[in-house]
């Protein structure tokens, strides 16, 4: 049975993910105070990555709808990277993670300027 058109599958299982023309057009309608982002992976190098290219779209349309950016990660993606560029760590304001993120990643996103809070 193919997937509902609210959800798309991935190698992982369904994510609950509303990636289409539609939610473009809607993001680029809309303005937040805030964007929080999840993400594949995340370096100070490479930046924010998804595994999916339209994934990365609206992660890109929803941070730049945005005042601030805050991407929530468990500490096994971070020194990761996926192959669909969201954008720069700079883009960035917070990163929620655990207590898990390497301690070399973390320290390189702070100099660049993201806040770093570990839960």
């Amino acid at each position: 049975m193919p997937p509902s058109p609210r959800t798309r599958s991935t190698a992982t299982g369904p994510e609950g993910a509303l990636t289409s023309p539609l939610a473009l057009a809607s993001l680029a309608a809309l303005r937040f105070d805030t964007a929080v982002v999840g993400c594949c992976g995340l370096t100070a190098a490479d930046g924010l990555t998804a595994y999916d290219l339209d994934d990365a779209a609206v992660k890109q349309a929803s941070i730049a709808a945005a005042r601030r950016a805050i991407a929530a990660t468990d500490g096994g993606k971070l020194g990761r990277t996926a192959y669909a560029r969201v954008g720069p760590s700079t883009l960035l304001h917070t990163l929620v993670t655990d207590t898990t993120a390497p301690a070399d990643e973390t320290t390189a996103l702070e100099a660049a300027g993201t806040r770093v809070s570990r839960v």
